[in-house]
């Protein structure tokens, strides 16, 4: 049985994978706009873990059964893609902009998972803290679309990464 609860603990997840992968990215490029990038964004993933962690309520005996509609609405809303970066290969990562795509990909993979865990809030204060996060995560994409644009535009010779 899914409760808001388990979809908050996926959220967390999600937030502290983020985390790792963005931490692990630092230590692997050299570009120190990139390196600044990524350390505000794993700043972010973890701001992101606690606030889902302070939503959590104890076990209400009348919580709804999310298990029945979850993988189905989730499939569909997903449409295949990975709600985690567990599953991306990053041996086949091999240049910057590869990086940047991957992680765009996997923040408005994200955006959409808050949007729909969203749907199921009834607290107001609770939803406005979720908009807000949702808010940020859209900023992450803006920021990353931003120097993956820059990094085509000027030129800038690809880094070789290696994960």
């Amino acid at each position: 049985m899914f409760t808001t609860n388990d979809l908050l603990d996926i959220a967390v997840k999600m937030e502290k994978n983020g985390k790792a992968v963005y931490e692990h990215a630092l230590g692997e490029i050299k570009n120190k706009k990139l390196k600044k990038l990524l350390a505000w964004m794993a700043l972010e993933e973890e701001s992101h873990q606690k606030w889902f962690l302070g939503q959590k309520k104890p076990r209400n005996p009348e919580a709804v059964d999310f298990s029945e509609i979850l993988p189905d609405v989730l499939q569909e809303m997903m449409g295949g893609k990975s709600l985690s970066l567990e599953e991306v290969d990053f041996s086949k990562i091999t240049h910057t902009t590869q990086m940047l795509t991957t992680f765009i990909e996997f923040e408005n993979d994200t955006i959409l998972f808050y949007e729909f865990l969203g749907s199921f809030i009834q607290d107001t204060e609770t939803l406005e803290g979720l908009k807000d996060i949702i808010r940020e995560e859209t900023a992450h994409v803006t920021a990353l679309n931003e120097m993956l644009q820059a990094v085509r535009e000027a030129n800038i010779p690809e880094e070789t990464l290696s994960f």
